[in-house]
């Protein structure tokens, strides 16, 4: 076991100065031209039943105002910064108002090949599910157990480098992802539980896996100085795509102070479908975790997966989701009912949801004002 506290500040620090220069370049680089800047965000207000426990488990009353700024002086060029406030932080420390990413990238086309680079912090491309502007979903108020630990635990920090070839009528390509922190991604699906929400995770902050708030999770932390990957392929035509993923952080599976790192291998394999109105998606992810106390090297699978068909009839979507969770010997089930009402060119979306566990159930209505 390692202490490591001098080393976990010195490389939060260093993690943290490096997040916030980025954003005052992201920030600073419209001044030059403001005419190449956009902005967009919403505020929302969701009152919910409560919940007995994981995974449904959360506030009664939650506020959010989440803001997207995007510098785009060409088409080759861009950069984009992602600011969430919220009345919530679950125990978690630095929790309230942060980064949620904030990148450059840059465009590079030549007959049918495109080339897309980013640098900074941001979401991994590719969920099928939080596909809308700030990673926010159309489907449902709630985001799958997949999607709300991918929100919650990982974040990568780095490069990414994406292909696209596009042929007659689909296209075909991958990415590779370098990127530093998330070594404690794996924590909370086997330590705290699945959970079915929307805490996007900021740069820096610190999330308790266990009532005791001994040991927390952070994406922006690095401790054992490594390297983690992913690695990504896809087709997709303009009404159907197919998707898989590998995700490794390299994690050593050793403890630095509060922060137990976890050595995690995960796959995702996603599809959807769009034909007249209606929406049809799967994403289905499967790995193992491992950490390494004094009693030895302990290793644990992971999966999690949903299928979701969705509606969208003039101002009104209404959506269906069955999905299915494990963690060592446990598993659980959820299906998730959603309805929403958005008249065209209307800044206020309002939507009602409903979600079932094996064990709990849960209500929430969602006012949401875009901007």
């Amino acid at each position: 076991m390692h202490s490591g506290s001098p080393r976990l500040r010195r490389t939060a620090g260093r993690a943290l100065r490096r997040t916030a220069l980025l954003a005052l370049v992201v920030l600073a680089l419209p001044a030059m031209a403001l005419d190449s800047v956009q902005w967009n965000g919403f505020a929302l207000l969701r009152p919910e039943t409560p919940a007995s426990g994981r995974p449904l488990d959360d506030d009664s009353l939650s506020a959010q105002l989440q803001v997207g700024v995007d510098w785009r002086p060409s088409v080759a060029l861009g950069g984009h910064l992602h600011l969430l406030a919220r009345n919530e932080s679950d125990g978690s420390r630095r929790g309230h108002v942060g980064v949620v990413e904030a990148f450059l990238e840059q465009n590079f086309r030549r007959g049918n090949d495109r080339i897309h680079l980013m640098e900074g912090a941001f979401f991994l491309p590719g969920s099928r599910e939080n596909i809308d502007s700030l990673w926010e979903s159309p489907y449902t108020i709630t985001s799958s157990a997949l999607n709300s630990w991918m929100g919650e635990e990982f974040r990568p920090i780095g490069i990414d480098a994406s292909y696209t070839h596009r042929l007659h009528r689909s296209s075909i390509g991958g990415a590779v992802t370098l990127y530093r922190g998330n070594d404690t991604f794996g924590a909370l699906p086997i330590d705290r539980g699945w959970a079915l929400r929307d805490h996007w995770t900021l740069l820096g902050e610190h999330i308790p896996v266990n009532a005791t708030h001994t040991i927390f999770t952070s994406v922006s932390a690095e401790t054992d100085g490594r390297i983690g990957w992913a690695a990504r392929a896809r087709w997709n035509t303009d009404r159907a795509s197919l998707q898989f993923t590998r995700i490794d952080n390299r994690a050593d599976a050793l403890r630095y102070g509060e922060l137990f790192n976890w050595a995690t291998r995960f796959n995702i394999a996603a599809a959807d479908c769009t034909w007249k109105g209606w929406t049809a998606i799967t994403e289905i992810g499967w790995g193992t975790t491992a950490i390494q106390p004094s009693s030895g090297r302990r290793s644990f699978p992971i999966r999690a997966g949903y299928v979701m068909v969705s509606r969208q009839i003039a101002s009104w979507r209404a959506s269906l989701r069955a999905e299915e969770y494990e963690e060592r010997a446990a598993d659980g089930q959820a299906v998730t009912a959603a309805v929403f009402w958005e008249p065209p060119r209307a800044r206020l979306r309002t939507g009602i949801e409903a979600i079932a566990t094996d064990v709990d159930k849960r209500l929430a209505v969602e006012l949401r004002y875009r901007f």
